[in-house]
């Protein structure tokens, strides 16, 4: 069963290939190349119909992170679209006395999506216009509820229904959406027109009006003016040495530092839960949470050499703040009440327009033709989960039955109190919540692969 997992984790084409934690999201990706996009356009497509299809994990009000390189490029360029803490937040916390919970109104974070999507189409041959209508299409009809999105909407049943006590489309007052349910999301598909026409800019406004009234309505102190598009900080991504050779990652405020810091001059092979822990142990966030559903991801590639990986995420848990904007199906990410410090003086307090650590990254590693780039979901687990993966694959030939293979090698994660949980032993086989996804890029060939443990898939042509 193992080897047979391994296999059909990986899709192999010469024209490019798409992974995604959605199946319904990969084959719009792959459809986006066969229609004459690249790489980048295969992946904003996905990454918008994502936002769809799994609502609870990603969204337009939430971040995006990302690792590219461009057909030639030498170096990966890490993309990080995160929106700064609002101008009021750090008073309204201390005069809370720093008391501030990691979901409601406070939390809510500065949407950096809108400006990491578009970055990213820039990339691209198609544009947003074109690159929205699948996922615009996908609103209008409906989604088929899927089994993830049933458990996800179950875990955040108490939480939404705090916030929205007369229900929601996602978890309805009269009870919980069935798995296989068809779901229209005509106001999500409202959105996304309104994306595709305004782009970085989608918050200034109606969409932002709607925003800021639901956010007041709960507490929180966002206004239109904190909502001005981000600035996507693009920078060649900072690499360690390892036994395996060179590992790229994201820049800060990412974790992709504490992913790098694991690894540097280290054997990988012997890279493992002490190293892993005491490297989380000096993050500015402090302990560690039990791993969480609120991101996802989306990596692409071409036959050109182009490549990327997105993580794009409505931070922890699912369903983010567990506010949602009713006008337009919009969950409300918490990037705000769960990345900062919440303490004076802490180098991780929300001054205002201070972006937060994050635990969101992403890695790149090249083999003897092309790279590697890949990223999961996880929250703090991230790391944990990125380790096990990369010492399994770093040290083979990087080949393409090799991604399979390091999928499907056993997760370890680490507690709240540093205690280690493995599959196998305490946790069940395949059991970690991990989603990850791979890319591998080659002259006239491109590989990608998804986790076989949750709902993600790989395609290519």
């Amino acid at each position: 069963m193992s080897s047979l997992l391994a296999r059909r984790a990986v899709a192999t084409g010469t024209l490019g290939a798409v992974a995604a934690g959605s199946r319904t999201a990969a084959g719009i990706g792959l459809a986006t190349l066969l229609g004459g996009g690249n790489a980048f356009d295969a992946a904003v497509a996905a990454c918008l119909a994502e936002t769809v299809a799994l609502p609870s994990k990603c969204g337009l009000a939430g971040d995006v992170v990302a690792l590219y390189l461009r057909a030639g490029d030498t170096t990966p360029t890490s993309l990080v679209a995160l929106g700064g803490a609002a101008a009021g937040l750090h008073d309204a916390a201390a005069a809370r006395d720093w008391d501030v919970p990691a979901t409601g109104g406070l939390a809510v974070g500065v949407p950096g999506a809108p400006a990491g999507y578009d970055r990213l189409a820039a990339l691209g041959r198609l544009g947003r216009v074109r690159l929205t209508e699948p996922a615009r299409a996908l609103a209008g009809r409906g989604i088929v509820w899927s089994a993830l999105s049933a458990h996800l909407a179950h875990e955040a049943r108490h939480l939404l229904a705090e916030h929205q006590p007369g229900g929601t489309v996602y978890s309805p007052a009269t009870g919980p959406i069935p798995a296989g349910t068809g779901l229209p999301l005509p106001a999500m598909a409202r959105l996304l027109a309104e994306y595709a026409q305004h782009g970085a800019q989608l918050f200034g406004g109606r969409v932002g009006e709607a925003v800021v009234r639901r956010v007041a309505a709960a507490g929180g102190v966002l206004t239109l003016a904190d909502l001005a598009p981000v600035t996507v900080d693009e920078t060649l991504a900072h690499s360690v040495h390892t036994s395996a050779g060179p590992l790229w990652a994201t820049n800060a405020p990412t974790y992709g530092r504490a992913l790098t810091e694991v690894f540097a001059g280290q054997d990988v092979t012997r890279t493992g839960p002490d190293r892993v822990r005491d490297v989380l142990a000096r993050q500015a966030r402090g302990g560690l949470a039990p791993a969480g559903e609120g991101t996802s991801t989306v990596a692409a590639a071409d036959a050109e050499g182009n490549a990327v990986v997105v993580v794009h995420s409505n931070s922890f848990p699912q369903f983010g703040s567990g506010l949602v904007v009713e006008d337009y199906d919009l969950v409300l990410s918490n990037r705000a009440g769960r990345g900062f410090a919440f303490e004076q003086g802490h180098p991780n307090a929300p001054v205002p327009g201070r972006r937060p650590l994050t635990t969101l990254h992403a890695w790149a590693a090249r083999h003897t033709a092309g790279w590697l780039l890949g990223a999961t979901p996880g929250g703090e687990q991230q790391v944990p989960w990125n380790t096990a993966l990369l010492g399994a694959l770093l040290p083979t030939g990087r080949g393409e039955s090799d991604l399979g293979e390091a999928l499907i090698t056993p997760r370890w994660q680490l507690g709240a109190d540093g205690t280690v949980t493995r599959e196998g032993e305490g946790l069940p086989e395949f059991g970690a919540r991990s989603s990850h996804v791979i890319v591998r890029s080659a002259p006239g060939r491109a590989a990608a692969a998804a986790d076989p443990r949750w709902d993600g898939a790989a395609v290519a042509a």
